[in-house]
């Protein structure tokens, strides 16, 4: 979550700070914790016989009453806010992080100019600052006087007992939180556990099956076979070990990318570069599918800043749909134009397309998803799930454009 600060202005001594604001609405305080320090503030209040007992919260830029004392004199409203320019006695407090005994403010050179509380007749003033456990800022607790106030040691211990209070119950509502949030986080691996378990018994489980029985009647009737057939028989294999490789591959990613949440590495890359080294990858079975491969860049050097690994994972799924749902004697257009300031990749193939049915849900998994190739190649039903998730982490937006016997094209803005 993006860090929120404040600038304070501070009497004693004289200057201004920046503070770090620790509340969000991830740790807003429960309705339970309001109960309690709604009472905590009347207590004070009437055991130390004043008009007034505050709690304070800062934010960007101002300071609210969060909750006021219910005493018949309190001139202060809940939700009543003050601009962070009039320096006003819990800015200083924030800002120094020490208690604040101000006796008589009508007395005091620092305090009795541009006092605002002072027009409010709230002439003393004693405060502590209330913080988050990591030692961020909640605010302050105070009490103020209509007339002088020395404030005991009782009195002084009294709100610093208060003080406590407050922030252990926001050290138990952040524990809180974060148990909740640690608790969807084991969930979260929990479900992708029992995903990627099951993706593993049925996509890789049932090709690496299908080898091992292969191999074993080539082995069984291996003086049987003339030269062209178990030449034949090697190259499914070693396709459908290329395949599985590649189901492996997205499935370990996946894998990584949901438990991890792995974040992008952003760095200087050449899309073209990276894009000749993932067509490469495929040469040997567009040349066995006879497809035509052709790329067209507007420069050598075309210049992005993105995670190379994503990018190169997202790349390669799409490239290989275009492959395996190409027919044999097909084409696949790679090319690269720029506009404005981002560049345009585009894949499009000569395959059999999609429904806009299918094209709506493509970047999600489903079973429903895992057709085989115009080879019979196995898919997971995850490559452009994954590949979607990764351009995403890069800015990067994907749009698809497909008919049924008339190929897709996919078009990825960088």
């Amino acid at each position: 979550m993006k860090k929120r600060y404040a600038t304070v202005t501070i009497r004693e001594p004289k200057g201004k700070k920046r503070v770090e604001i620790g509340h969000g609405r991830e740790h807003d305080i429960t309705d339970e914790i309001i109960d309690k320090w709604q009472s905590l503030l009347d207590t004070v209040a009437r055991i130390m016989k004043i008009p007034s007992a505050l709690i304070m919260r800062l934010n960007e830029d101002n300071i609210e009453v969060f909750l006021k004392s219910n005493t018949r004199d309190n001139p202060y409203e809940v939700g009543e806010k003050t601009g962070l320019d009039f320096g006003l006695y819990c800015e200083t407090v924030i800002g120094t992080q020490k208690p604040l005994l101000v006796k008589d403010a009508r007395k005091h050179p620092l305090w009795k100019k541009d006092n605002p509380d002072i027009d409010l007749n709230m002439i003393s003033y004693l405060g502590l600052p209330i913080n988050y456990p990591d030692g961020t800022v909640f605010g302050t607790i105070c009490v103020l006087d209509e007339k002088e106030n020395h404030y005991s040691e009782d009195f002084i211990d009294l709100l610093k007992q208060a003080q406590r209070l407050a922030e252990t119950d926001i050290m138990l509502l952040w524990s809180n939180q974060e148990l909740k949030a640690k608790n969807r986080q084991l969930q979260q691996a929990d479900k992708t556990k029992s995903r990627f378990l099951s993706l593993i018994s049925h996509d890789i489980r049932n090709p690496v099956g299908t080898i091992q029985q292969l191999l074993e009647i080539i082995l069984d009737s291996y003086d049987k076979y003339d030269s062209k057939t178990l030449k034949k028989h090697l190259e499914y294999l070693r396709d459908s070990a290329a395949n599985t490789s590649e189901i492996l591959e997205n499935l370990l990613s996946w894998s990584k990318n949901e438990l991890l949440e792995i974040k992008a590495r952003k760095r200087e890359i050449n899309l073209a570069e990276l894009i000749d080294k993932t067509t490469e990858n495929f040469s040997q079975a567009i040349r066995l599918k006879n497809l035509s491969l052709t790329k067209s860049y507007y420069s050598d050097t075309i210049l992005a800043e993105a995670d190379r690994e994503m990018m190169e994972t997202a790349l390669r799924n799409i490239i290989s749909n275009a492959v395996k749902f190409t027919n044999p004697g097909g084409r696949i257009n790679v090319r690269v134009i720029k506009k404005g300031n981002k560049n345009i990749i585009e894949i499009e193939d000569s395959g059999i397309g999609m429904t806009e049915q299918k094209v709506s849900s493509l970047f999600s998994y489903d079973k429903k998803h895992q057709v085989t190739g115009t080879r019979g190649e196995p898919t997971a039903g995850i490559g452009l799930m994954l590949a979607k998730e990764f351009l995403d982490k890069n800015n990067a937006t994907v749009e698809v454009i497909s008919k049924p016997g008339k190929g897709t094209k996919f078009t990825i803005i960088l």
